[in-house]
């Protein structure tokens, strides 16, 4: 299947767009300034401690990330760990908010606890699809690929919304034709809406009370042919007599969701100073020559004047220093021409 990603390297974060044949399939989000270990990443870690509840070791990263669990299965060749140790490990899955990586023994090692290597997107996307592509554009498809709540193409709608223990989903026939059609059209949008936002873990999808036995296993059939496509391991049970489906979907790094928005699914203070920032360097691409004026909420100057890493270096390179950042009741540009 030919692969290939839009990529678009904005002020603080590269974001990009993957797409098999004409289908977007995931869409990607990587703040290279965030401390936080993905998939693919390698570290010096020291073992702090050997834990045979876990079947494994827990592995210090560096001294601002959780503690990250390097599991002892189907590591054939890794020596008897002790605490203290120092060990090279490439990151498995990623830190996930509190919860810290899990990740896989390379070698032993004597160098300094932290950061060996951090994979680009565009490297990370590489790994995982070696024969893709690349064009580079502009994403613009980021900013509207949180919505909680989204319509089914017959009518009905499903809304999303993710708790701590697990992602919710919920079907509403809405004015679909029958309670089936809004199901099996929900069971397909819904396969792909994980997959494009890197949703998973525990999935409760609460679809439309089917009583026809041949109904309920059409949209068994349905869900589970959605995700034959899905590179990440998806399990299913069976539809309950509530109408409930129980699934899970392998999920080795940050959603869409978790990287841009709070536990309220708002966009973070670093969400909104990025955008805006984007919005900024948009403008003066096509305002060549203007000086052009900033304005942001209090909440986003405040975290701009401190943010840990050069955004302004970034922006002049872009556009030049024909810019000034000011606080603002509402996210806007202004160009002196």
């Amino acid at each position: 299947m030919k692969r290939r990603a839009v990529i678009e390297e904005a002020v603080g974060e590269h974001r990009a767009i993957l797409y098999e044949g004409r289908r977007m399939v995931e869409i990607h989000v990587d703040r290279p300034w965030q401390n936080i270990p993905r998939t693919g990443d390698r570290y010096v870690a020291r073992v702090t401690s050997v834990d045979a509840s876990v079947a494994g070791a827990w592995v210090e990263l560096t001294k601002d990330t959780s503690p990250a669990l390097l599991p002892f299965a189907a590591q054939r060749d890794m020596p008897r760990l002790a605490e203290g140790q120092s060990v090279e490990v490439s990151v498995l899955r990623s830190q996930i908010g509190s919860k810290g990586a899990t990740v896989r023994y390379i070698s032993e090692t004597d160098k300094a606890v932290g950061l060996l290597q951090r994979l680009t997107l565009r490297e990370r996307l590489t790994e995982r699809f070696p024969d893709i592509t690349f064009d580079e554009a502009a994403v613009n498809a980021v900013d509207d690929a949180c919505d909680t709540s989204l319509a089914l193409p017959g009518g009905g709608s499903i809304t999303i919304e993710q708790t701590q223990a697990l992602l919710a989903i919920d079907v509403d026939k809405g004015a679909a034709i029958s309670a089936a059609s809004a199901a099996n059209e929900a069971a397909k949008l819904i396969a792909s809406q994980l997959r494009l936002r890197a949703l998973g873990g525990l999935v409760i999808i609460d679809f439309p009370n089917l009583r026809q036995p041949k109904q309920r296993k059409t949209l068994e059939r349905t869900l589970e042919a959605a995700f034959e496509a899905d590179p990440n391991i998806a399990k299913f049970n069976g539809l309950s007599r509530f109408g409930v489906i129980e699934m899970t979907r392998a999920k080795p790094d940050l959603s869409l969701d978790e990287l841009l928005n709070d536990k309220y699914g708002e966009p973070t203070i670093q969400t909104q100073a990025l955008r805006a920032l984007r919005r900024l360097t948009r403008e003066g691409a096509t305002s060549p020559g203007a000086k052009l004026e900033l304005f942001v909420p209090a909440a986003v100057l405040k975290w701009l004047e401190s943010a840990p890493f050069d955004w302004r270096a970034e922006v002049t390179d872009k556009m030049g220093a024909r810019y000034s950042v000011v606080e603002g009741p509402a996210m806007d540009v202004k160009a002196d021409r």
